[in-house]
């Protein structure tokens, strides 16, 4: 539990708010908010390059306004997310995510780019308040650069300390916004993001939240991520994407698979949505549309459709072959297991598995001689994860027959 909910704190990054202008007054701009939102469909199709594009220009024509600088380092944030294959939604529930330190580094240049848009929307916002200190506007940047700098924390440092003082720095400024606009619905997602993770801290985390007087409720946070995906003027895709996250969480697999369907039919560039709805798919029980859906990734990533072609081809189909063996599709699962072993970059470890699947396939599927082809197979290859072991003892079983 720890883990998942944690890692929801990726999401603020996605929290791209509302925009506009030079002066506080000036924040809403209409011309500002309809180029930003163009931004936001390019990031939601995983096009980076054309949003890159347009948010700079916004920052040459609103040179004072703190959303450019913050949405550019969004974009930052998750190509390296995307570099560390970090965004799925495997990942999100993966109970090893936090066991450690990560070997992997962002590159300094990167690092040192996201880190200074950041200090910028966050100069400017501060700017803004100088002059108008009551500006909600203003006070909902500076929430959401606080709640970037918790998502960097938590997910590429693996600093929960920073994760936390940020996170609640967001979480202050976004509460204090609500209690003044109750209709302020964009500001629903931070405070509900961070009152979902709060109330969801095992009782050895919870004397570091004591500590740093951080306090949730559960189903709040819920609720109130629920009226930014309903009622939000800018950010309800990204409440929706969080949304749909902790349906699974709570295990309503039917109402987060509704929800990763309608954001892939709205994005169906992303292939991390089209990911979302097969894993919903499986967890739900629905092995024959699961595995329709992720067929489907697959296809596309051989077409090299936009998109598409980021999916490391090779690496996919050999997990998509254990995937489809389990979901006792096990022809299907077994082309892709040979076709693993067809390619010269499979390495050893992924060989001896690959064999080691197929022999448990023939053999579910009563093909003794090609089972024991296999294992044979295994244990002339280097033993890897205890591959020798089981070998044998599928061999022994087949022996008793």
């Amino acid at each position: 539990m720890r883990t998942f909910t944690l890692r929801l704190l990726l999401l603020a990054a996605l929290w791209l708010p509302t925009a506009s202008g030079l002066q506080a007054r000036d924040l809403r701009d209409p011309a500002f908010v309809a180029r930003a939102q163009e931004g936001f469909a390019h990031i939601f199709n995983q096009d980076y390059a054309p949003a890159r594009a347009l948010f700079l220009g916004l920052e040459r024509d609103y040179p004072g306004h703190p959303a450019p600088p913050l949405y550019l380092a969004s974009i930052h944030w998750l190509e390296e997310m995307m570099r560390r294959q970090d965004l799925t939604l495997g990942r999100f529930v993966s109970a090893a995510y936090f066991a450690g330190k990560t070997d992997l580094a962002m590159p300094e240049r990167e690092r040192d780019a996201f880190l200074g848009a950041i200090s910028k929307s966050e100069s400017r916002a501060a700017a803004i308040l100088a002059q108008a200190p009551g500006d909600r506007d203003a006070r909902y940047f500076a929430a959401s650069a606080a709640g970037m700098r918790a998502s960097f924390a938590v997910t590429i440092d693996h600093s929960l300390r920073e994760a936390f003082r940020s996170g609640r720095k967001a979480f202050t400024l976004t509460r204090d916004l609500i209690r003044e606009d109750p209709a302020y619905h964009d500001a629903y997602l931070i405070t509900g993001v961070y009152e979902y993770i709060a109330g969801s801290l095992p009782w050895y985390l919870k004397w570091m939240a004591a500590v740093l007087g951080m306090g949730g409720d559960r189903g709040r946070g819920f609720d109130q991520v629920r009226v930014a995906s309903e009622r939000g003027a800018v950010v309800r895709n990204e409440a929706t994407l969080v949304r749909m996250v902790l349906e699974v969480r709570e295990g309503r697999y039917g109402r987060g698979l509704e929800l990763a369907r309608a954001l892939h039919a709205d994005y169906p560039r992303n292939f991390l949505l089209a990911l979302s709805v097969a894993q919903i798919e499986q967890l739900a029980g629905m092995r024959d549309e699961a595995a329709r859906t992720f067929l489907e990734i697959e296809r596309r990533a051989e077409q090299r459709q936009p998109n598409y072609d980021r999916i490391p081809l090779r690496e996919f189909r050999c997990s998509l072959a254990t995937q489809l063996m389990y979901m006792e599709h096990h022809d299907l699962a077994a082309a892709r297991f040979r076709s693993c072993l067809a390619d010269p970059l499979t390495g050893p470890a992924e060989r001896a598995q690959a064999h080691l699947s197929l022999g448990k396939i023939h053999l579910w599927l009563h093909r003794p001689e090609e089972a024991a082809r296999e294992l044979r197979t295994v244990l002339s290859l280097a033993d890897t994860e205890g591959s020798h072991r089981q070998a044998r003892e599928l061999l022994k079983r087949l022996e008793k027959r």
